[in-house]
């Protein structure tokens, strides 16, 4: 994959329309999500009701809090039938980013995040970093127990992709999920 364009506007992502490149001010008006509090120290959420971020620290373990918080939001924004894709990518994207992120750049100032951005039944996942490397599709090797998982998200994603961020040191990785065939059955 290529970088995907930034434009003065945010991020383009073919498909979808631009999203802004950093996430919703945090003086904006916003509900908090309700965390479970052996969570809490995992992520901080916030919600507008179309666009959620959450400030993750690099620690392997707030891979499954991202999991269950991803599948409730979801929930809550009834797109139920994008629960088993949403949660298996942000896991890949995440983890992506914990494993390939130098250690530097996912120091107290540099946090991952987290952005759930909903239009109508569409739902872009990104991951950001303060890493400038771009995530790379790799042939797998079979015997291997790593290097899968942005196969894994090519696998179950619309599309997806990576940008520089504007404002910051590093880049967001960004998957597309559009609603599965049968989520209105």
């Amino acid at each position: 994959m290529t970088g995907t364009s930034v434009t003065t506007a945010g991020i383009v992502c073919p498909g979808f329309g631009v999203v802004r490149d950093e996430p919703p001010d945090d003086h904006a008006s916003k509900a908090h999500v309700h965390v479970e509090d052996e969570l809490k120290a995992h992520l901080r959420a916030t919600i507008d009701g179309r666009d959620l971020t959450m400030e993750l620290e690099a620690d392997p373990a707030c891979v499954r809090a991202v999991r269950h918080h991803t599948a409730a939001v979801l929930a809550a924004w009834g797109l139920n039938g994008h629960i088993p894709d949403a949660t298996l990518v942000v896991s890949e994207l995440v983890t992506n980013a914990l494993c390939h992120a130098a250690p530097a750049d996912t120091a107290p100032g540099r946090p991952i995040l987290l952005r759930l951005v909903r239009r109508g039944q569409d739902l872009l996942c990104l991951v950001a970093d303060a890493s400038d490397r771009p995530p790379a599709l790799a042939e797998a090797d079979f015997a291997a127990e790593t290097g899968r998982g942005l196969q894994l998200v090519a696998a179950h994603s619309r599309q997806w992709d990576w940008t520089h961020r504007r404002r910051r040191p590093g880049k967001w990785v960004w998957a597309l999920l559009s609603p599965p065939i049968d989520a209105s059955r």
